[in-house]
């Protein structure tokens, strides 16, 4: 009886896993058909999705608003008119004056956003899907990006998820996550860091934006008090602000410089034992300082 028994619990068992991977399968495509995006440019870290005007596309985005990025970094240039070498030096000196608080670190500065190699790179993604926007109609972007864990490469990373979209008053950037961690069981794939439903941010400590006192005109927080709470996860670049020096109008006032992350911090480091300016032994003692801070 209990041979007998054997092969209907088995076929229990595959039935169990076939329908299991078919509701997996069938959520991930509502998901994905639900949101309404597309894969505007790529690479290994960072991910740019497109999102179309809709009755589907959430409040928050105000899609009514809408108009081409590039023509709020490069003021009234069209897609055919955009000079690719200013579309990215503009892009990267907005995340020069834009940084974040490591809280978790005691008595930490605030540290840059982005590395200036992933400043570059944001920017030459975005350049690229402005210029192959498939109507060449205004469209907003989630922009997707990790940091691999140097403890643990492969199974945790840090996950930054912000929206861009250019309006009347200037392009807003609005952040839902930065420097999450996440962790994996296993090896993690594209799909793992990548998928991610269309949501509004909620404003807290933990995606907050720092912006240094002096730093050019027109960067500034989006509606900074709401009913009484401070915001501080979007930020509005207005046009004045891509051609703008920073202002001399706090040049008395003592503010926070805004120093390199772990990773630059870890790469001047090597750089330096490269060098021979440090030993050894003073590159390791370092290293294991920096690396404390995660």
């Amino acid at each position: 009886m209990a041979a007998c028994l054997k092969k209907p619990i088995r076929a229990k068992k595959k039935n169990l896993k076939l329908l299991s991977f078919f509701l997996t399968l069938l959520f991930t495509i509502y998901c994905l058909s639900s949101q309404r995006k597309g894969m505007a440019s790529s690479s290994d870290s960072i991910v740019l999705y497109y999102l179309k005007k809709s009755s589907e596309t959430p409040l928050f985005l105000q899609a009514e608003t809408w108009l081409p990025i590039a023509s709020g970094v490069l003021t009234g240039a069209g897609p055919d008119q955009l000079d690719k070498t200013e579309f990215i030096s503009r892009w990267e000196k907005l995340f020069k004056f834009t940084g974040v608080s490591e809280t978790g670190v005691f008595n930490s500065e605030p540290v840059r956003l982005f590395t200036e190699e992933e400043s570059f790179r944001l920017g030459e993604l975005l350049y690229k899907a402005e210029i192959e926007i498939p109507d060449g109609l205004p469209q907003a972007y989630q922009v997707i990006i990790k940091r691999e864990d140097p403890i643990r490469p492969g199974l945790r990373i840090r996950r930054t998820i912000f929206y861009i979209r250019n309006t009347p008053e200037g392009i807003v950037l609005e952040f839902s996550e930065i420097g999450q961690v996440l962790d994996f069981q296993t090896t993690y794939s594209f799909r793992d860091w990548t998928l991610v439903p269309i949501s509004k941010p909620e404003p807290s400590s933990r995606n907050s934006i720092y912006l240094p006192e002096i730093r050019p005109e027109g960067l500034e927080y989006l509606n900074a008090v709401t009913d009484g709470e401070d915001i501080r996860n979007r930020i509005l670049v207005k046009n004045v602000f891509w051609t703008a020096n920073p202002s001399k109008k706090n040049v008395g006032t003592p503010t926070k410089k805004i120093p390199k992350t772990i990773e630059d911090r870890l790469r001047t480091l090597q750089e330096l034992l490269d060098k021979g300016l440090i030993s050894k032994q003073e590159y390791e003692k370092k290293k294991a300082e920096i690396l404390k801070e995660l």
